[in-house]
């Protein structure tokens, strides 16, 4: 079985002068951002199952949400933590027993392609381990100590940007969290987790306008980008 956990606790902070809290009930297209997301992993033929990771004072109005939305392969809805890291702990406690296949996807990325889950998903399998969604890094990259003087520029043919869906083997990404817990570790992804274990973690070349929602600015993208892919003038 594989079950997708969906992190969309965020509050929003950046996007608070458009739109209020929480960020996966902002208006994208028409409907909360959250719909597009969902939308695509119910139309993901690996997709078994969806874990829900909501805001805790929120969890009223998400499974509203969920009710209209007549989502089939929702599981559950549970509360988030103080940080990301600590919502998809909770995503994976919330789980089915049965899962073998985690795929993280984060709430705030509506614009992901059921094709794209499902590349990541396969290369993860091929390795046993996990394999995450990310882009080869096109500008050069410069490195401050202090914010204010170049320390040193990075060779970008070494570097990626990770994006979501990232799909791990259960056991594995439940160790991985377990472990940074016991030690006090937070990473800002899951990928950083594993690859603290010594685990291989495969790239799989992800897709530009799968892009994450954190400031204003990206909204308009991606109300450009939904309108072009649906055919919109």
């Amino acid at each position: 079985m594989t079950t997708s956990v969906v992190p969309a606790a965020g509050r929003g902070k950046r996007l608070s002068l458009v739109a209020p809290s929480p960020k996966a009930l902002i208006p994208l297209g028409g409907q909360p951002l959250l719909c597009w997301t969902m939308a695509a992993l119910e139309q993901t033929p690996i997709v078994d199952s969806i874990v829900l990771v909501a805001p805790p004072d929120d969890l009223a109005t998400f499974e509203q949400l969920a009710q209209s939305g007549g989502w089939r392969k929702l599981f559950a809805i549970t509360a988030g933590g103080e940080d990301r890291q600590q919502s998809v702990w909770l995503g994976l406690k919330a789980m089915p027993p049965q899962t073998e296949w985690v795929i993280v996807h984060d709430a705030a990325r509506p614009l992901v392609t059921p094709q794209l889950v499902t590349s990541v998903w396969e290369a993860a399998r091929e390795t046993g381990f996990a394999a995450i969604a990310a882009i080869p890094c096109a500008d050069t990259v410069k490195r401050s100590l202090d914010g204010a003087i170049v320390n040193e520029t990075l060779d970008r043919k070494q570097l990626w940007l990770a994006q979501t869906p990232q799909v791990f083997a259960a056991e594995v990404l439940r160790h991985a969290h377990e472990t940074a817990l016991a030690e006090g570790f937070f990473a800002t992804d899951d990928a950083m987790l594993v690859e603290r274990l010594g685990l291989p973690v495969r790239l799989v070349i992800g897709d530009l306008t799968n892009l994450k929602i954190t400031h204003p600015s990206d909204l308009l993208m991606a109300e450009a980008l939904l309108k072009a892919r649906l055919g919109f003038k």
